[in-house]
């Protein structure tokens, strides 16, 4: 394919793009629970809590995606709605936007942690084609992703959507101050972030059995193992 350039969104005056983005590449990579309505994207991203790279081809066209939701107060960060357009994957457009953008947001916010979500391939039972979960896997590994043995479960994104389970959280990277070794991270910082992104997503944090189970998993330990993705 032609070469893709790696630019930044800037809130409400890339509406128009951001339009675009959602049907091409966000609405064919994600089921639709798996996705916050167009018309709350564009409020969060218009309020600074989320960040926006594109990829787009010499057309000006969007082709692929990577955002961050930001979590100010206790400076950690989210990676989120990594897609690239169908017809355009196994290109290497991931790679050149998670090598671009990663950078640009460390140095800009200077994360504590960064974190990623993905779908659990021991539990994949999706039957439409939404993308390679384990090509994802394999990319985030390669940027030196780890796991935390952990039972995550995704916030309700579009009301009556309901909550995923049976998904992983993942450690990008992260500083001394919450990661004092690389196979060990602070329970509290993770608990604060979960407490965080539930709360913002859903109004309030409403805990029930499977939440519950989350945050006592934060608690039992000053600290929380890291591991290895599968294949890493």
């Amino acid at each position: 394919m032609e070469e893709v350039s790696i630019r930044f969104l800037k809130g409400e005056a890339d509406a128009g793009t951001l339009r675009a983005l959602y049907d091409s590449v966000i609405a064919p990579s994600f089921a639709p629970a798996e996705r916050e309505p167009f018309e709350k994207l564009r409020r969060v991203l218009a309020a600074d809590e989320l960040r926006g790279a594109i990829a787009v081809n010499p057309d000006g066209e969007p082709v692929g995606a990577l955002f961050l939701e930001w979590f100010a107060d206790i400076r950690v960060a989210l990676l989120c709605y990594f897609a690239v357009r169908p017809d355009l994957r196994d290109r290497g457009v991931g790679r050149r936007l998670v090598a671009v953008a990663t950078p640009h947001w460390r140095a800009e916010l200077g994360p504590h942690v960064v974190f990623a979500e993905a779908g659990d391939p021991r539990f994949d039972t999706s039957t439409a084609d939404y993308g390679d979960g384990d090509a994802r896997l394999r990319l985030y590994a390669g940027f030196g992703a780890r796991r935390l043995p952990i039972p995550y479960l995704m916030p309700e994104l579009s009301p009556g959507a309901g909550r995923l389970a049976n998904l992983l959280l993942l450690v990008m990277e992260a500083d001394d101050a919450v990661s004092p070794a690389p196979d060990r991270i602070r329970s509290s910082v993770v608990e604060g972030f979960l407490v965080r992104y539930f709360a913002r997503q859903e109004g309030t944090v409403r805990e029930d059995d499977r939440l519950r189970s989350l945050l006592a998993e934060c608690r039992r330990d000053e600290f929380l193992p890291l591991g290895p993705l599968a294949g890493d």
